[in-house]
C-alpha cells in the first residue's frame, strides 16, 4: 500500500491515468469514429483543441497547465513517499499553486494552503526563494507579501494591508 491509499482518500496515480484513458477513449470516437491507442498525435491534438476550448472559455491555459504541472509533481513525490519541497510554514500540509503572476517585475507562484487556508507567495526570480505569508493589497488587490505591506487600516483583528505597488506620498503622512 502506498503512503497515498494510507493517508487519503485520494485516487492513486494508476487511478488518475485511468480517467484519462476514458476520456482519450472518447476524444478519438469523436475525430474518427475509432479507438484510441497511445497513439501521441491524438493526444497533441487533444491538447490543441483544449487550448482553443480555453481561449473560447476565457481560461487562462497557461497558468492552468503550470498549475497542474505542481500538482503532477506533488502526486508524483506523495505516491513514492518522497517529501514535498513546498509545505505549509505554519501547518505543515501540501501547499497548492492557485496561481502564477508577475508583481513589480517579479515571476512569482501564489500557494493556497488546503488545511489552513493560508496565502502563501514564492518569487521565482532566486534559485530556491523561500516562501513568504502573502496578504492581499487593498489598492490592487494583488498578493503581496506580509513582510513588505503596510497596514492600511485595521477594524477588530482583521488589518488590511498596502502594498509599495499602491502606496501614495499622500498617504505616508
Amino acid at each position: 500500500m502506498s503512503p497515498l491509499e494510507q493517508a487519503t482518500d485520494e485516487p492513486t496515480n494508476e487511478e488518475r491515468a485511468g480517467r484519462i484513458d476514458t476520456v482519450m477513449q472518447a476524444y478519438c470516437l469523436t475525430l474518427e469514429g475509432r479507438d484510441f491507442d497511445g497513439d501521441e498525435d491524438d493526444v497533441k491534438d487533444m491538447l490543441t483543441d483544449l487550448m482553443h476550448f480555453c481561449e473560447r472559455m476565457e481560461i487562462d491555459f497557461e497558468e492552468n497547465l503550470c498549475v497542474a504541472r505542481n500538482n503532477y509533481e506533488h502526486e508524483r513525490n506523495t505516491e513514492s513517499g518522497i517529501p514535498d519541497h513546498f509545505g505549509c510554514p505554519v501547518c505543515g500540509c501540501f501547499l497548492e499553486v492557485s496561481r502564477t503572476d508577475t508583481l513589480l517585475g517579479i515571476d512569482r507562484e501564489i500557494f493556497e494552503c488546503q488545511n489552513c487556508d493560508g496565502t502563501f507567495i514564492r518569487e521565482l526570480t532566486v534559485a530556491d526563494s523561500p516562501i513568504e505569508r502573502a496578504v492581499k493589497c487593498v489598492g490592487c488587490g494583488n498578493m503581496i507579501p506580509q513582510p513588505s505591506a503596510r497596514i492600511f487600516y485595521q477594524r477588530d483583528e482583521y488589518a488590511h494591508f498596502i502594498g509599495e505597488c499602491c502606496w501614495d506620498e499622500r498617504l505616508r503622512d
